[in-house]
């Protein structure tokens, strides 16, 4: 990230500057003496701090726009620098009108994305965890990503991993006071002291560890999937749920050589649509493909959907039978010939009996309930128990997992406090990481280039 050691002044547009708006806000930070900026304005007088005052931009004799104007003095602001928030119209040509006379004028550059927070977490505003809240905050797909990114950025998963640091410390000093003190508190004194404390980190920990889910799909995201052979009725469904003609919907085998996605909100989470290839062999090169990626979708997606048109199938199914799915539906119970197909389907792959048929031309409205309760109920179920989202957070969290069980095991009959030293400083290292004391570069690249303009 090239911006990560520069301290210039910047200024970003931080709300969105590719549609027209009421307002647009822009963000000038890092500047060092808020006089330099005061002779753009025709406010006289003194700029109190955090206060809004109505004034106009001026460019010489020219008004620019009439504005509001707050200012933030470092270090009491929300990346500990000087800030100055501009209130103006929001037609995005006056937008970059104005971005582009502060640039010209006052020495700024454009930020790039993420860099205020970034300011904020080098001038220890902010802690990496509250960064990393702040990303899932604004990139939420559902209510429940928004409550840990709030929880997260507010401090308060932020304070069950200082809670279990501290822990993790007073053992640490357990073990220091047997190398160092073991004479003069006693040997009993000093193990009971270590035993306990162990015994506090290990409960502690295991309250958080519980919250980490395996899984292969991912909550942030999580993918719908309509898979089935060629003319299944994958893309009538597609369309359908959308409420709108996304997908092509032909006889013709292998119309959908690729998979699309496209957005739908169920009960307040956003999910991604997926209508994959028909599963066949391939005719080429490019349907090939686009089977491959089907395959890889059903095999990780949050809720997959086989749908069964009986009255065409083929060899191929065979393979789709042996794979989980979430739900199974027939289609085509309108067309002649198909009861007699249905009862052969059956015969032949029985798990498939319970499941009923359904006629997407007809019984669209029911399936369409029935199809988001079961889709809810499994997000709900899912998160009922507040599993940790973020994959940096799941990941720390499994390794010191890893690593206190091994370590347990090894207080058990290891006698050499120096080895038990050594593996008590690789779990410190990950719990390190796991509160942000430890920040590679790399997993700031990953975080901030999520992060919009100005923020």
């Amino acid at each position: 990230m090239k911006f990560l050691y520069s301290d210039e002044p910047i200024i970003a547009c931080s709300t969105c500057n590719h549609a027209n708006a009421a307002l647009a806000v822009l963000r000038i930070s890092g500047f060092k003496h808020l006089d330099t900026l005061l002779p753009f304005f025709s406010h006289s007088g003194p700029i109190e701090p955090r206060r809004v005052y109505y004034t106009k931009l001026r460019s010489g004799d020219e008004v620019l726009d009439d504005i509001c104007l707050t200012y933030f003095e470092g270090p009491k602001s929300y990346n500990g620098e000087n800030i100055l928030e501009l209130s103006i119209h929001g037609n995005t040509l006056n937008t970059e009108r104005i971005l582009k006379f502060f640039i010209d004028k006052a020495n700024c550059r454009l930020a790039a994305p993420g860099e205020f927070t970034y300011r904020g977490l080098k001038n220890k505003k902010l802690t990496l965890s509250q960064v990393e809240g702040l990303d899932l905050f604004l990139n939420a797909n559902s209510g429940y990503a928004l409550d840990q990114g709030l929880s997260l950025l507010s401090g308060n998963l932020q304070e069950i991993y200082t809670e279990l640091y501290d822990l993790f410390l007073k053992h640490k000093s357990a073990l220091e006071l047997s190398i160092d003190f073991g004479d003069d508190v006693g040997e009993e004194t000093a193990k009971g002291y270590f035993n306990s404390s162990l015994i506090d980190f290990k409960k502690k920990f295991t309250t958080l560890h519980r919250r980490v889910i395996t899984m292969e799909h991912n909550l942030l995201q999580p993918e719908i999937v309509l898979a089935g052979l060629p003319n299944s009725g994958k893309s009538s469904l597609f369309n359908h749920l959308l409420r709108e003609e996304r997908a092509i919907v032909s006889a013709l085998a292998g119309t959908t050589r690729d998979y699309l996605s496209e957005s739908l909100v169920i009960e307040g989470v956003k999910y991604k649509l997926i209508d994959t290839a028909g599963i066949r062999e391939a005719t080429d090169l490019i349907e090939a493909e686009g089977i491959k990626r089907t395959k890889n979708k059903m095999q990780h997606s949050f809720f997959s959907i086989l749908l069964i048109n009986p009255l065409e199938m083929r060899h191929e199914f065979s393979d789709l039978a042996k794979l989980h799915f979430d739900a199974v539906y027939f289609t085509h119970k309108d067309v002649n010939g198909f009861a007699e197909a249905h009862k052969k389907v059956i015969k032949d792959f029985p798990q498939f009996g319970p499941m009923g048929a359904i006629d997407l031309l007809n019984s669209q409205s029911e399936l369409e309930v029935d199809l988001f309760t079961f889709i809810n109920k499994k997000y709900l179920t899912l998160t009922k128990d507040k599993p940790i989202l973020l994959d940096r957070h799941k990941i720390l969290i499994s390794e010191v997992n890893t690593h206190l069980d091994r370590y347990v095991k090894l207080t058990t009959y290891e006698t050499d406090v120096a080895v038990l030293s050594h593996e008590l400083n690789i779990l410190a290292t990950c719990l390190s990481e796991l509160l942000g004391i430890v920040s590679p570069d790399q997993i700031l690249n990953s975080i901030f280039s999520n992060f919009c303009i100005g923020k």
